[in-house]
């Protein structure tokens, strides 16, 4: 059971992979960029820079811990983000209200809710 769905892990991975490709090469030649999105799943199949590893892997603008990959096909993990949702560094004044409400947008509804009589 565990082999069949490795096997099917792998053979979408290479599906794809192959379906970004042939999505480059439909494209004339000057509007080839080699990095997209194949439905949701992002490609890029540039040579990676340390600006682009640096913005997938460690990116403190970034609150999202799934970001685009680097080289490839599928999703990159930025570890500073990852690390700050788990406290495990960041901000170190947090109070408990913050522990709370952990959301800044869920912080503003209830500070701007109406009053009850």
């Amino acid at each position: 059971m565990d082999r069949w769905i490795v096997r099917l892990i792998e053979a979408a991975a290479i599906t794809v992979t192959i379906a970004a490709i042939c999505q480059e090469l439909e494209k004339p030649r000057e509007e080839r960029w080699w990095h997209g999105k194949i439905g949701f799943i992002p490609y890029d199949f540039r040579l990676p820079t340390l600006g682009r590893l640096k913005e997938t892997f460690w990116n403190a603008e970034d609150e999202r811990i799934f970001t685009k990959t680097v080289f490839g096909v599928g999703w990159g993990i930025n570890f500073y983000a990852l690390l700050e949702k788990m406290r495990i560094m960041g901000d170190f004044y947090l109070t408990e209200d913050d522990f709370l409400m952990p959301t800044e947008s869920l912080r503003k509804i209830l500070e701007n809710r109406p009053l009850m009589p």
